[in-house]
């Protein structure tokens, strides 16, 4: 009972510290889209819908993606999380995305610092689609805090089952960030959760669909909402399939222990048909 207090304990200090900037954020190893797995490398072109080429009429039945509720992002089994920068239309802001992992895993972090599209990829297919208002590296930055190439990408960490994650976007973070009121008439950073309850604006600032076994998830980053496009920080995450098939109620998804039951009983059912094959076997020999 103790263990399971202080975990809980962790893990509201560690959100509450997110969110309120205090907390120390561990930084990640940005990878390119070359280095990224084949999975991903092959439909990197098809993100470009949930970014700029639909606006603001995106529909996920056109694109064949689903819309996922986000209170559900919690992990079903074990498995390696990556997250992969698809693109933004924020224009003059520089967005900075944070993750917390709270329940089975406890943990967090900062995984992008500049949210940017680099100027420097605007040879990329399709380039204008993903990033139509890209920007220079400011000076004396570096990694992670400079503008991405689209499909860059960072390994957060192995996830247990049970995890329940969630993701920060810190509006304009690299410019100082932004302020607003909040519900109780304090001047508050303009830090965005997947819960739209944390949000000191008190709207929802993120959507997500499920596109072929990814989690793709779009913030909007202006404080009261703003246009509602939810394309001015967009990534995917790779949480396994599995899991992210179970976030978006696409297959319904057996409990492990459940699973198992079944092998014991089918192996079960099996041992006794080879049982009675065996007492047949006897019987026609004695004859």
């Amino acid at each position: 009972m103790k263990n399971q207090l202080f975990t809980s304990f962790l893990a509201a200090c560690t959100l509450f510290g997110i969110l309120s900037g205090n907390a120390s954020a561990r930084a990640f190893d940005i990878k390119s889209r070359d280095q990224a797995p084949d999975q991903f490398k092959n439909i990197l072109q098809d993100f470009r819908a949930f970014v700029g080429e639909e606006g603001k009429t995106l529909s996920p039945d056109t694109i064949k993606a689903k819309q996922v509720d986000l209170s559900k992002l919690q992990l079903k089994f074990d498995h390696d999380v990556n997250v992969f920068f698809i693109g933004e239309t924020a224009g003059g802001y520089r967005n900075r995305l944070d993750f917390s992992a709270t329940g089975s895993t406890v943990a967090s972090g900062k995984i992008f610092g500049d949210t940017s599209c680099n100027t420097g990829d605007k040879n990329f297919l399709n380039f204008s689609k993903f990033c139509p208002n890209p920007n220079d590296p400011l000076a004396n930055k570096v990694a992670p805090d400079k503008p991405l190439n689209i499909g860059d990408w960072a390994n957060i960490g192995s996830m247990k089952a049970g995890t329940n994650l969630d993701f920060l976007l810190r509006a304009d973070d690299i410019n100082g960030g932004i302020t607003g009121t909040d519900k109780n008439g304090k001047t508050v950073p303009g830090v965005w959760s997947l819960n739209q309850a944390l949000n000191p604006d008190g709207l929802q600032h993120a959507i997500a669909y499920y596109y072929k076994d990814y989690l793709v998830l779009g913030f909007e980053d202006l404080w009261g909402g703003g246009d509602k496009d939810y394309n001015d920080t967009v990534f995917a995450i790779d949480i396994g399939a599995e899991n992210a098939r179970y976030v978006a109620g696409v297959t319904p998804v057996p409990e492990p222990s459940a699973t198992l039951a079944l092998f014991g009983i089918a192996g079960l059912g099996l041992f006794k048909t080879r049982r009675r094959r065996a007492s047949l076997v006897k019987v026609d020999s004695a004859l």
